[in-house]
Parts: C-alpha cells; structure tokens; sequence
C-alpha cells in the first residue's frame, strides 16, 4: 500500500538538516562563515581610504601620502583575494562532503522502504529527487551562508559608517530601504510558492522521459513515437509554465530592486552634490558616500536575488525530509534472529494479503518439507507471484503467518532470510558491467573459479567463453547485448552460485528456441537439486515431476496434488493442461 508523503514547512526544513548534516562540519564550517565575515568588513575600508585619498592626498599634493594610501588600498584587496580563494576551497569543500552523506542517506533509505512503496513509484521521481534536489542542496550550503553573512556584514557595516560620515545624507539613501524591504518581501513569498509547483513538475517530466527511453523498443514496434513525443512535450511545457512563473518573479524582482536603488542614489548624489557646492562636505566623503551606498544597496539586492536559489532549497530539502520521513512498511522486529543455518521448510498458515483495498490472496494454506518442489499453477492475476514474494518478505501478510523451519519469517532479519533465497524471475534483471560481476551479484567475493564452474552448471560457460571478452564481456543496461536465453542462464548462474536453500523460480523458457529451452531446464533441473523450490509454471510439461501443484485461483489455492492426482480429478488443472497440451500439438 502507498504511504502518503508528509509535508513539513520551511522552517522545520532548514532547522532538521542544520541539526542533522551541519552539526559534524560545525568546526570547520564556522572558520569559513568567519571568512566570510572578514572579507565582508575588508571590503568597508577601501572607500574611507578612497575619502582619504581625494581629500587629503590629492588636494594636499602629498604624493607620499597618495602611495601610501593607494598601497594600503592594493594590500586590502589582495588579502582580500587570499581570504576569498581560501575560503572558496573549504566551504565547497564542506558542501561537497556534506552532499554525498544526503545523497548517501536517501538512497540508503530508498533501499530500506519495502516495495509497496516502489510499485507505486516512477524511478524519474526518485532519480529527480536524488540528483536534482541534492545538486540544488550543494549549491546553497556554501553560497548561501555566503551571500546572508557577507550581506549582513556589508549592509550593517555601510549604514554605520554612512552615520558616522553624515548622519542627514545616510538617512536619504537609506529612506529607500522599506519600500525595497516590501517590495522583496511580496515578490519572494510568491516565488518561494512556486518552487515547490516546480519541483514536482520536473519530477513528472523525469518520470515520462524515463519510462519512455526505458520501453523505447515497445513504442517503436507500435509505431507510438509520435504519440509518445507529443506526451513528453506536454509535460515539458507544464514544467516549461511552472518555471516561466518563478522567471516572472525574479525578472521582477532584480529590475524592480535597482530601480529603488537607482532612485537612493539619485537622491544622495543630489543631496550630496548641493552640499558639496555649498562646501559643507568634501568631494572625497562625498565619493565614500557613493561607493558606501553601492556596498549598502548591492548586498541587499544580493540577498533578495538568493531568494531564488533558497526557495529551490527549501523545495529540495523539504521534498528529501518527506521522503526520509516515509518509515518502511516491513522492518526487523526487535530481537529478530539472525538466521545460521535454514533446512528448506516454508509453511503457510491461513495468509491474507490485499493490496490497498483489493483481496489478492485469501486463506493460503500449504507446507512445503526440505528439499520438495512446489509448483504454482493458475491463470494470470491469481496470486502465483505474490506468494512468491511472501516468503522473503518483500510484501507482508495482514493476516496469516509465513514460516521458515517453524520460525515465522517476521521473527527473522530481513538480511539473513534472504540470504537463504535465491530467485530467478521471467525477464530477470542484470545490471550494467560484466558477465562476470553479474554472475559473483551475490558473492562479490567469489572466485573466479567459482565463477566459471557456476557459469558451467547453468550452461551458460560455452557461449560467455565464445564471447570477445569472456567473462568480461560488457553487457550493456539491463543485458541487452545478451539474448533472452543466455540472460536466463545468467541468471541462473547466479543463483547457483549464492547456494541458496530455497528457491524461488519463475520459468521464462517459453519464448525461446528448443535448444536453448533444453538447456535451461538442465540448468534449472542442476540449480533446484536438493533445494526447496517454489516454481511458477508457465509451461505445465516443466512441473510434471513436483511433489506438489497447487492450483491457484483467484486469490485462493482451489486444487492441490501431484500431477496424476489432479488429472484424475478432472478439474482446473487438468483442463489447463489439456488446453496447453492441445495447443501445443496445433503448432
């Protein structure tokens, strides 16, 4: 069932991850806000230099004093630039270090959520969550402290010694500061609002893009390319609009605010300018004055304009908590036992499961001893899959109990259940790398002996030997260099070499040629040998020889038996297989 994601405001965002990621960096990240603070005040000096230069130097004809002063100038910035440089280094440092233990963290827990939480899912959403969102999250950890300390040093800084220069003339350039406070102030709170509009948008149109490439072969059979491309430029264009509302804010935000600020200029230099004809102020405060209210006005705006990249933050940050917030549906039971040795036993006490509201399976009741093959018969949407999955408790019951040699599997750790389970499914996955790295999958620390002589018993050793590369043959995403046949073996292979004690296969042999079909019913006759085998049948020839069927309709096991008995029975099974029986001597 899918669990709502909650929603947490902004406030509760920032103050969880400063709590949660920042607190390890507190050292090191506190130096660098220092840096920040020192290269904000080195930068409050050069225009009272500047007042000392004209004023005093120039109209003094003290060219000593002039070289002094202008060196003195030349030093600031270069320690300036040293502090700048410095401190670049380390705070992006910090974001980096701190980006991939948040990235870390949500794929961790994205690992952990139990795959309820995952059928309902699109992997562009997640995708966007981990990489966009935290790229965002990188970003803002170091500029962000950056643009508000410096800002704050510079727009406290400036006011100050704007009064102390002339308190009237610093009144008249601050009077615009309200109304850019206010103006700001209602263009952000808009902004901000829709970033979160945004976010999910480029969510969906990662979701479409993805699936798309993913089933590219299935719209190109179809000839749905068309139709396909006109989807995915819809959700473009949705994100397209979401994102022109945030353009609108901010295109209005950075021409509004230097209009206002243009507007405080205009006054001092105005006020300014008639002073200084009247000779109540020099030229060189007159010009400390202008450069003062550059650095007053301009850190301001600076802080307005990282409104942007702080509502992307909040959005992102508040979309990774939600996630992080989500608790998986199936989680070890305190005291759960680790399992050290498992003889095969699966029973089934009366096991119910639904799906949100709809009943998929109903009153299962079954034991299957060490080493027995039980075989799943029944139409498709019966249920067949879903006991399958039960048992390594990828899904849980809501009533009912699944248990392994007599231990209900929910008293067990998830880890060491599932260590004794091996599962080759129809259309198997494989991963991108090497035959190799696939086949080792669940023993990365196997052998390359052991490699090989798995390959051999799923018959999958002379066509990989064939192979330009062997054994390290690339196989492309998902192996889609390989056929469907050799993907098979492969993954048998795979589960030949974990050694499981039970297993649960999914035959996948009735789309292939004969030859290979022999082959991979020997590979699957060598890998259930001694095993507990739980198989999906899908041609009823493979299963004659199960020690047990079940005949599963509808939720509910209707027949039970071995093959003879449930053909001298006469019902559902044996119409099945007399069906099957039937359209296979047709072809």
């Amino acid at each position: 069932m899918e669990q709502d994601i909650p929603t947490i405001s902004a406030w509760q965002c920032i103050r969880r991850f400063a709590c949660r990621y920042l607190r390890p960096f507190t050292g090191s990240f506190t130096v660098v806000q220092l840096m920040h603070l020192a290269g904000g005040l080195l930068l409050l000096l050069p225009p009272l230099l500047i007042r000392s230069v004209i004023d005093d130097a120039i109209d003094g004809d003290n060219v000593r004093l002039l070289v002094l002063q202008v060196s003195l100038i030349a030093g600031i910035f270069a320690l300036w630039a040293l502090i700048s440089s410095i401190k670049e280094y380390w705070g992006h440092s910090i974001a980096q270090r701190l980006t991939v233990r948040v990235r870390n963290d949500l794929y961790g827990h994205f690992q952990k959520l139990s795959m309820s939480f995952h059928d309902n899912k699109k992997t562009g959403e997640l995708l966007a969550r981990i990489i966009d969102d935290i790229n965002v999250v990188q970003e803002v950890i170091h500029h962000g402290p950056e643009t508000i300390i410096i800002g704050l040093a510079m727009i406290g800084g400036t006011a100050g010694l704007m009064l102390y220069l002339d308190w009237r003339l610093a009144l008249v350039g601050m009077a615009v500061m309200p109304v850019l406070a206010i103006f700001s102030r209602k263009i952000v709170k808009r902004m901000w609002r829709e970033f979160r509009n945004e976010r999910k948008q480029l969510a969906s149109l990662s979701e479409e893009v993805e699936e798309n490439l993913t089933g590219i072969h299935i719209i190109k059979a179809f000839v749905r390319e068309g139709e396909e491309s006109a989807s995915t430029a819809l959700a473009n264009e949705k994100h397209r609009r979401s994102r022109m509302r945030i353009i609108k804010y901010v295109s209005l935000l950075f021409p509004g605010a230097m209009l206002i600020n243009g507007a405080g200029m205009a006054a001092v230099l105005l006020v300014g300018g008639w002073r200084t004809i009247q000779g109540d102020m020099t030229v060189g405060t007159l010009t400390a004055f202008v450069f003062l209210l550059r650095g007053f006005l301009e850190p301001l705006m600076r802080v307005m304009m990282f409104a942007e990249q702080g509502g992307r933050f909040v959005a992102g940050v508040g979309r990774f908590f939600e996630y992080m917030d989500i608790e998986p549906e199936i989680q070890d039971r305190p005291g759960a036992l680790e399992l050290e040795t498992v003889e095969g036993e699966v029973r089934f006490e009366d096991v119910h499961f639904r799906y949100d509201e709809e009943i998929i399976l109903a009153g299962i009741n079954f034991t299957a001893p060490p080493g027995a093959m039980i075989a799943l018969v029944g139409p498709s949407g019966s249920g067949k899959t879903t006991i399958t999955r039960l048992i390594p408790r990828f899904y849980e019951p809501y009533m009912g109990n699944v248990l392994i040699d007599g231990t209900d599997v929910r008293d067990i750790t998830q880890h060491s259940l599932r260590k004794y389970i091996g599962m080759v499914m129809q259309d198997d996955f494989l991963f991108s790398g090497s035959i190799a790295e696939n086949i080792s999958y669940g023993r990365p620390d196997a052998s390359g002996e052991a490699v090989m002589e798995a390959a051999r018993m799923a018959n999958a050793d002379q066509f990989v030997e064939n192979m330009p590369g062997g054994y390290e043959t690339q196989i492309g995403k998902r192996g889609v260099k390989l056929s469907e046949g050799q993907r098979q073996r492969i993954s048998i292979a795979r589960a030949l070499l974990k050694k499981p004690r039970i297993l649960l296969l999914d035959e996948a042999t009735s789309s292939v040629d004969s030859e290979t079909e022999a082959l991979i019913k020997q590979a699957v006759e060598r890998l259930r040998a001694g095993r507990t085998t739980f198989v999906i049948a899908h041609r009823l020839s493979t299963i004659l020889e199960a020690d047990e069927i079940l005949f599963v309709d509808s939720g509910r096991i209707t027949e039970r038996g071995t093959h003879s008995e449930l053909m001298a029975l006469d019902g559902q099974y044996a119409r099945f297989y007399r069906i099957q029986f039937s359209e296979m001597h047709a072809i």
